[in-house]
C-alpha cells in the first residue's frame, strides 16, 4: 500500500527524518503551502530518492527560487489531483 503524504507546515529535518523513516521506500511526498521551505535546507537530502513533488504556485507565493533536482517535480492543482488518485492513500501531515 503506497502512501501520498501531503506536507502543509514546514517540517524540521528532525520531524521529516523520523517520517522517511516510518514510511515505505514508495510512498510519496507533496510539499505545499509552508511545507515548500524544505526547499531551503537540508529537508531534500533526507528525503533521498523518494518521490517528491512541490506546488509551484507555493513555491513562487513565498518568493523562493525553484530548483532543479532529478527527485522533485514541481506540480500544480491539477498535477495534486492526479496524484492522490494514483496513490493508495493520502496523509496530510
Amino acid at each position: 500500500m503506497t502512501i501520498l503524504h501531503i506536507i502543509a507546515s514546514h517540517l524540521a529535518v528532525d520531524a521529516l527524518t523520523t517520517l522517511v523513516e516510518r514510511s515505505d521506500a514508495n510512498d510519496g511526498y507533496v510539499f505545499m503551502d509552508d511545507g515548500v521551505y524544505v526547499l531551503l535546507g537540508k529537508g531534500l537530502l533526507v528525503l533521498g530518492s523518494r518521490d517528491v513533488f512541490v506546488l509551484q504556485g507555493h513555491v513562487d507565493e513565498r518568493g523562493l527560487k525553484s530548483i532543479s533536482n532529478d527527485h522533485v517535480t514541481l506540480i500544480n492543482m491539477s498535477g495534486l489531483v492526479q496524484l492522490t488518485a494514483s496513490y493508495t492513500s493520502s496523509m496530510s501531515w
